[in-house]
């Protein structure tokens, strides 16, 4: 890049044990709309929180317009034009689209708001009173009012983090439109940060790319640049399988039949969705988080109840009826929020292994202390989990044990039907090797098995077969011996070739 309003070099954050960014570097030219692509935790929303200095760098420079920043905050930031939409809206209810506008010191619209506001509502086709309240927008148009903040904060640098994400499609081509302009006609230099392929080739003009937090493609021409090119280096390649699929299949256990559901914000987040799991099978779901899988799960599970379709548990029509008749029909949910939704934070390691009696209740109407003490003793042997006072609240575990507690407390009366989401997710390698340990013998046993991941590698190690999920819908179905990471990815991009 030739001449550079922001060079980032050598950027690295942690969290803990985690390292979000390792030695990254990235430029910024000005007029141009950048892509940054990247599977869910490659680092891009953290890599885009330090240049908005929300996070400080353990190491690293940051240069904008050729001055080497030392150390960078919010308000910083903003005076140097840098200005990020995040994923979350940031906006106050209450007030007005103007109040929204105009709250910030830096906004330069102040003497002339109603001129400025008609030629970006223009631009933004936002066909909305400068005085409507922000409450009474759709999610759409509050998606607009942010990225115009940023525009009357006299943000130079616009950083977009996944702007579409709750858009629909007409909303979405109309965003390409508005940026094209505010890049061309304001030389605003903009930075769209998404996982979806076919937005960053029509988007962008230059494209960066990042996995496991690190940047393995910088400046990347939008137009020369393959789709195949840009998934091999997001997802990598994927290992193959350790486990042998050539177990026995039975019955189904598990059919979805049709599911539709619209969310209380209006937006169709499952279109039409059907499956089917024999017993002694994995069926794999594959796709980026937020393309319905977590409604899909709990409309399975029976949390959601009010959606359209069928959900069939061992023959049974369970539609519209809630946890209990899963639960009796003997299947088990492993959410990917362990605490919280599946383990209870504040509660003792003791009391979280007994969370499934409450429903059975097969120790007793009143489950004796000493009998509960004996099936977690059960369960710390049966499943490996370090868990040194049982007295202990389960936030003292570690997320390994927390998962195993969890699945244990689920498999140990081997269910018939398993939803498992992310089930993995955050674990070292030995954790994950128990895990996955966990769900082939559970499949050995004749559990009927939905693994929800975004792990291609653990996808194609247990799964028989697999599905992609892309904006609520089942965009491909196929046997995992036939799959491979370019096919896999593509749809996962919502491109099905």
């Amino acid at each position: 890049m030739k001449n550079p309003i922001l060079e980032a070099k050598g950027i690295s954050k942690s969290f803990g044990n985690i390292k979000a960014l390792d030695d990254v570097d990235f430029f910024l030219e000005k007029g141009i709309i950048h892509g940054l692509l990247g599977e869910n935790g490659a680092g891009k929303s953290s890599l885009m929180n330090i240049l908005s200095g929300i996070y400080i760098p353990e190491k690293g420079t940051l240069t904008i317009n050729g001055q080497l920043i030392k150390r960078l905050n919010p308000d910083l930031a903003s005076s140097y034009g840098i200005g990020m939409v995040h994923q979350e809206f940031r906006l106050i209810d209450s007030f007005s689209i103007k109040d929204n506008l105009t709250l910030s010191k830096s906004n330069i619209y102040q003497n002339d708001f109603s001129e400025a506001f008609s030629k970006y509502s223009d631009i933004f086709a936002l066909n909305l009173n400068a005085m409507t309240p922000v409450s009474e927008l759709s999610v759409g148009e509050k998606q607009k009012v942010e990225i115009m903040k940023l525009i009357f904060h006299n943000s130079s640098i616009m950083l977009l983090d996944e702007p579409t994400a709750v858009l629909t499609p007409q909303e979405t081509v109309q965003l390409k439109e508005s940026l094209e302009t505010l890049s061309q006609e304001d030389e605003k230099t903009i930075v769209l940060i998404t996982h979806k392929l076919k937005e960053i080739k029509d988007f962008t003009e230059t494209i960066y790319v990042m996995k496991n937090g690190k940047m393995v493609a910088k400046d990347l021409d939008t137009k020369t640049v393959s789709d195949t090119q840009l998934i091999e280096l997001m997802m990598g390649e994927v290992k193959t399988s350790k486990f042998d699929k050539n177990n026995f299949k039975g019955d189904t256990k598990l059919e979805a039949v049709d599911i539709s559901f619209t969310n209380e914000q209006n937006i169709k987040t499952l279109q039409n969705v059907s499956l089917e799991i024999k017993s002694g099978e994995v069926l794999g779901v594959a796709g980026v988080s937020g393309n319905g899988q977590v409604e899909l799960a709990n409309i399975i599970c029976g949390i959601i109840k009010d959606f359209e379709g069928r959900v069939i548990v061992k023959t049974k029509d369970v539609t519209g009826k809630g946890v209990k008749s899963r639960k009796k029909l003997n299947l088990s949910y492993i959410p990917e929020n362990r605490l919280g939704v599946g383990l209870a934070p504040g509660v003792s390691v003791l009391d979280n292994s007994a969370i499934k009696e409450y429903f059975q209740a097969s120790f007793g109407p009143h489950l004796s202390k000493n009998v509960l003490l004996n099936s977690l003793n059960d369960l710390i042997n049966k499943f490996s989990i370090k868990a040194p006072d049982v007295k202990a609240e389960i936030s003292t575990l570690s997320g390994g044990n927390m998962q195993k507690l969890l699945m244990g407390r689920e498999l140990i009366s081997n269910p018939d039907v398993i939803i498992a989401a992310q089930p993995t997710r955050g674990l070292d390698v030995s954790a994950v090797d128990s895990i996955h340990n966990l769900i082939i013998d559970q499949r050995d046993k004749g559990s009927a098995i939905l693994l929800i991941s975004e792990d291609l590698d653990e996808l194609f190690k247990l799964s028989d077969r697999l599905i992609v999920m892309y904006e609520g819908k089942v965009i491909t179905e196929i046997e995992t011996e036939l799959a491979t990471v370019e096919n896999i990815g593509l749809a996962m991009a919502g491109i099905n070739e």
